[in-house]
């Protein structure tokens, strides 16, 4: 069903191992063969504080993949042709459609065709057309998102997923369909597509925009299957940053709830950047500070915690015991933050689930 096309992974290898310089020129080279520019790679990496070696060899990668040779053909490895690419739509073009096709175009895995987005917003299909010119459509009609693309996001608000579903003509021999919407269901989907779930035709999916940089891991529902299709719908989803595969929607549901704990973190650092800034500590620093503190403790949570579950409490453990760590928690505790929390998770969970709005009375 998804075509397929061997990527052109040594490029990558090599350009890891030139200098800065040899960085630059490469980017000359390729640029003169693509219309995309130096302003836009900068702006591309502003908003995530990077213009690195990494940038550079994503950014080398794909321009090499859009590179034609005289008769109009895509190079890559294999010397396949363009259209072996794998073809991509956005209905909707929101923050988290933008930062997925972001993404795509960053990663290296999966070798990306093309990609048709709606015009809606018309602030980001712009600045994508922008960033990726040679790979970016931005159409007006959504039906030209489906015969342009093999794969469909739908990134659309909840109340609008069935009729927006509903009007456009899928094509059940070539189609999949991934809906970004919290609460859309997956039978729901189905009888508005046309698509089928026993044919893995139909998916949900939920993100962080972090997937922009490739760092952020997807939650999918249902499991993708085991085979070539699969593995190419499972690649693509990791090379985003990861993927967790849910069996089914009730289990999505659950995962879900700590994606929205995405606000209250940072409603934490705002607050601790307050407190300090209260303390006579300069904005700037604060900020800074604050960041930076909470990515490191992230990552030093983040390893091996898959193959560990227990990662979190042995990280507890670890306090000094009577030390101001082991001390501060144990007092948040005391002050029922915890519980706090949980209620708040409850109430996430029953708004996705339908039994309330999610809304609690305040104490």
């Amino acid at each position: 069903m998804l075509k397929r096309r061997t990527g052109i992974r040594f490029i990558t290898k090599a350009l890891d191992n030139l200098t800065s310089y040899r960085y630059s020129l490469v980017i000359l080279l390729l640029l003169s063969t693509s219309s995309i520019s130096i302003g836009a790679l900068e702006s591309s990496n502003k908003s995530s504080g990077r213009f690195s070696s990494n940038t550079y060899t994503r950014t080398c990668t794909n321009l090499a993949m859009s590179a034609s040779d005289s008769d109009g053909r895509a190079y890559d490895t294999a010397g396949s042709e363009k259209n072996n690419m794998l073809d991509i739509g956005f209905i909707g073009c929101g923050v988290i459609a933008s930062s997925i096709a972001k993404g795509l175009m960053m990663q290296n895995d999966i070798s990306i065709g093309s990609i048709s987005v709606s015009r809606r917003s018309e602030s980001k299909s712009s600045e994508l057309k922008q960033l990726f010119p040679d790979a970016v459509t931005v159409c007006d009609d959504n039906q030209h998102i489906l015969d342009n693309a093999d794969l469909i996001f739908v990134c659309v608000l909840p109340q609008q997923m069935e009729s927006v579903v509903g009007a456009l003509q899928f094509d059940k021999d070539r189609h999949i369909l991934v809906s970004l919407s919290s609460t859309s269901k997956l039978m729901d989907l189905v009888n508005a597509s046309c698509l089928s779930l026993e044919r893995n035709q139909v998916y949900r999916m939920i993100c962080l925009p972090a997937v922009a940089t490739c760092e952020a891991t997807c939650l999918l529902v249902p499991k993708v299957p085991g085979n070539s299709d699969g593995k190419r719908l499972r690649d693509l989803f990791d090379a985003l940053g990861g993927c967790v595969e849910c069996k089914d929607e009730d289990i999505m549901n659950k995962m879900m709830v700590t994606t929205a704990m995405m606000g209250p973190i940072y409603g934490i650092m705002r607050n601790n950047r307050e407190w300090l800034v209260k303390q006579g500590v300069p904005a700037g620093d604060a900020s800074y500070f604050v960041a930076r503190q909470y990515m490191s403790m992230v990552k030093d949570a983040q390893v091996d915690a898959r193959e560990n579950p227990m990662r979190f409490d042995e990280l507890i453990e670890e306090q000094t015991p009577g030390g101001l760590n082991e001390q501060a928690l144990r007092n948040l505790k005391l002050q029922g933050v915890f519980d706090m929390c949980d209620n708040a998770m409850d109430a996430v969970l029953d708004r996705l689930e339908g039994r309330s709005d999610g809304s609690l009375n305040r104490k």
